[in-house]
């Protein structure tokens, strides 16, 4: 049976509550690493990462348009990258296009997958 990991979330920067210092984000992360939780996650464009990595538990951020790379996260100490919704709006924005290329008369991209090549990718699932 898998182990339960508890990962919190810690909203601070997400909701403005955090101005820059990271003051209110590790207060909080330290209650929830006081409680038992495993993770933390914040989310939200973060100003000071190393000083997020420095509570002790694995940091889980989300992936950010304009963000530092997964590498340069990794780098900084980062255990775990959520996308949110970043692949939805990617993916929408994608179809949207590819609408209004029709829609225009416009050519559509000529490299997406075929059918068959989306049945490959999750034959296994």
């Amino acid at each position: 049976m898998p182990a339960l990991f508890v990962n919190a979330r810690v909203d601070t920067y997400w909701l403005g509550i955090d101005d820059g210092s990271p003051a209110a984000t590790l207060a909080r992360a330290e209650r929830y690493r006081s409680a038992g939780a495993d993770g933390i996650f914040v989310p939200g464009r973060l100003p000071d990462v190393p000083a997020l990595v420095g509570i002790g538990l694995p940091l889980n951020v989300l992936a950010l348009p304009g963000g530092l790379t997964a590498r340069e996260l990794g780098e900084l100490g980062v255990r775990r990258i959520s996308t949110g919704s970043l692949l939805f709006r990617a993916a929408l924005h994608a179809a949207a296009g590819t609408a209004i290329a029709i829609r225009d008369g416009d050519p559509v991209a000529a490299d997406l997958p075929t059918y068959a090549d989306i049945q490959r990718l999750t034959a296994g699932s």
